[in-house]
């Protein structure tokens, strides 16, 4: 029995020693490290990262793809800080618009404020983990707090199911309110979660490997569906169709903008381009796949400005046969991604400033 007591004494102590020596080595490598959830703010009162911080972005177990950051002191992913009531451009959207996976210059918002013809301030409102419930949510808040010139909003895959079961700190569809969302209320972490979260160990089993959280950085359960994955759905509902209405008429009003000054970015299916398969050939498109297309028509009707990346990206690949994201490892853009979405929403943007330009003058003559 003694013996026994003392193996298995050996082996405790072992295991504790390999994970102490393991910890120390994974805390000299740029494993995932700094993106923590901030906990709740009167002041923004939605999931954001700890303010006035910084982080590290890597992938893999051989943690590849090295990027380095600042959150800012609203708690976004920006080399600078907001102030209440500033203007500019603001970009909201999830993982793809926070982008920690790319530099900040090779994000759509570093690559737009290069393009604009008027220099204007561009900020980042991505979160990652957000959808397009959180989208309308952000906007209002936005709206209240900030004085928008444009906005653009990113809209990828999951992005409208996403909405109807959001986690603490995140908008969800709420279809009897105006706008149709409310919010989860933010929790506020406990010390344990604080010190656990800090531990290389653990931040690399999540962060790089995947292992222990669904979705770290949210790639929004792309092509996800599981509640349809018998395709018994091919029409959305009229509650759904209410809903889709219902975000097009709220995100100007919510930003307090004209509608032709929203601007929506559709993401596409990116590996049924590389496959040479058309999205469009699917024979069952799934509830949020016939949203998102509900909601290009219905922007566009009401005025929004409405940009499908999909011919953007078939265009580029087929002339340079280069990816437009990280995949295999990682399928969110890179920065030939953002770069082309950040040309095509400067156009419209400058496009609108040569209209305005071109008026005054003939009003002038």
């Amino acid at each position: 029995m003694r013996l026994l007591v003392s193996r298995m004494l050996f082996f405790v102590v072992g295991g504790i020693g390999v994970l102490v020596l393991l910890e120390l080595v994974l805390r000299v490598l740029p494993v995932t490290n700094g993106a923590y959830a901030a906990d709740p703010s009167d002041r923004w009162p939605t999931r954001t990262l700890i303010a006035n911080s910084s982080f590290t972005y890597s992938i893999g177990w051989n943690a590849s793809n090295i990027h380095h950051g600042h959150v800012n002191n609203l708690g976004y992913v920006s080399p600078f800080d907001y102030e209440p009531g500033a203007s500019g451009i603001v970009v909201i959207g999830d993982s793809y618009v926070e982008s920690r996976m790319n530099d900040y210059d090779d994000t759509l918002q570093g690559q737009l404020v290069r393009q604009l013809r008027e220099p204007q301030r561009v900020m980042n409102f991505g979160m990652s983990g957000a959808d397009l419930a959180h989208y309308v949510g952000t906007a209002q808040l936005i709206g209240q707090r900030f004085a928008p010139s444009w906005a653009v909003i990113v809209i990828t895959a999951g992005d409208y199911s996403g909405g109807f079961a959001a986690e603490p700190g995140f908008f969800r569809w709420a279809p009897e309110r105006d706008p149709p969302v409310e919010l989860v209320p933010e929790f506020k972490r406990s010390e344990t979660a604080r010190f656990m979260r800090s531990l290389a160990l653990i931040r690399y089993l999540r962060g790089n490997l995947m292992v222990g959280t669904r979705d770290l950085i949210h790639l929004h359960h792309e092509q996800d569906d599981r509640d349809e994955a018998s395709c018994s759905r091919n029409t959305l509902s009229a509650e759904d169709q209410t809903l889709v209405m219902k975000v097009a008429e709220s995100l100007p009003r919510a930003l307090g903008l004209s509608a032709d000054h929203v601007i929506l970015v559709f993401d596409s299916d990116r590996k049924a381009m590389y496959t040479a398969t058309p999205a469009a050939a699917r024979e069952c498109p799934n509830r949020d796949h016939l949203a998102r297309n509900r909601l290009m028509e219905v922007a566009a009707l009401r005025g929004l400005q409405v940009i499908d990346s999909a011919p953007v990206f078939q265009a580029y690949y087929g002339s340079t046969h280069e990816r437009v994201d990280h995949l295999p490892q990682d399928g969110h853009w890179n920065p030939a991604a953002h770069r082309l979405m950040a040309r095509e929403v400067a156009q419209v943007i400058n496009d609108d400033l040569s209209r305005k330009r071109f008026s005054l003058t003939s009003s002038a003559r």
